[in-house]
């Protein structure tokens, strides 16, 4: 593997870890986020529990 190589290698390899972690945060705001609307959910009346679900 030439020098060119490696640092192109080197660039893919942080390339993928940034994308590593960007998923990892957008998977920990998907779970805060249907966290809420399930507390949210349970805190609103039946009937108008269903109308906003409905939307």
């Amino acid at each position: 593997m030439n020098e060119q190589e490696k640092i192109a290698f080197n660039n893919m390899l942080n390339k993928l870890k940034q994308q590593e972690k960007t998923i990892a945060q957008l998977v920990e705001i998907i779970a805060v986020t249907n966290r809420r609307i399930t507390d949210l959910s349970q805190k609103l009346p039946d009937t108008n529990h269903k109308q906003y679900l409905a939307k």
